[in-house]
């Protein structure tokens, strides 16, 4: 015994044709714009947060001859697809034991979508002010907190070709915190030195004018 299965007829066929074609327009259109992104010319114009203690969430500095920032979006792929995700700046460990934060945030220009500048900049500190406020990130020296494995540092990476550069415990980058308010968890400062990379750590990337003002 078996069932048969009922035969459309040409015009319903056609109908649920057409049915299918509508429901992947959507899709396939999406397909295609969504992958056309441009900010050439934003990130031309990039100019540096001014700097504020409010809590601003706000994070820059001058990368070697570039200004940068949190701006613009970078290319992601899925199974499902490739897209454009806005970069964001995210601030994590305002709970940790001890007290520290991490800052990451990511700076993309693209071009006739395709990628032509893409750093991202994390900043590793303690929730503490004390030194008057100095804090020597790449430092190796006996202020820090011995039974905790946290390191102050500054890294900047350039995400197309995966080269890093890190501050270095010899030459620290300094950056000083101007203000920590413990109630309204805000943190806010500024920093500059030198970063390396590189297998021989030859290579370096001056850091100027660099400000944070961040809430955690």
């Amino acid at each position: 015994m078996y069932f048969r299965l009922p035969v459309l007829p040409p015009a319903a066929m056609r109908f649920r044709t057409f049915l299918t074609y509508l429901s992947l327009l959507p899709l396939s259109a999406c397909t295609k714009s969504c992958n056309d992104y441009d900010n050439n010319e934003e990130f031309a114009r990039a100019k540096l947060p001014a700097y504020s203690e409010t809590g601003a969430h706000t994070l820059g500095c001058r990368l070697g001859p570039q200004a940068w920032t949190v701006l613009g979006k970078h290319q992601t792929s899925s199974p499902l697809g490739s897209g454009w995700m806005p970069n964001t700046l995210e601030v994590y460990g305002g709970y940790s034991v001890p007290p520290h934060l991490t800052a990451i945030g990511q700076m993309t220009g693209v071009r006739d979508s395709k990628e032509f500048y893409d750093v991202q900049l994390s900043l590793n500190i303690r929730l503490t002010d004390t030194l008057g406020g100095l804090h020597l990130l790449g430092s190796d020296t006996s202020r820090t907190v011995s039974s905790s494995r946290f390191t102050e540092t500054l890294e900047a990476q350039d995400m197309l070709t995966y080269h890093d550069f890190r501050s270095n415990f010899r030459h620290p980058v300094r950056l000083l915190v101007r203000k920590l308010d413990r109630q309204q968890r805000i943190i806010s400062g500024t920093f500059e030195g030198q970063l390396y990379g590189g297998a021989s750590g030859r290579d370096s990337l001056a850091v100027a004018d660099g400000r944070f003002d961040l809430k955690y």
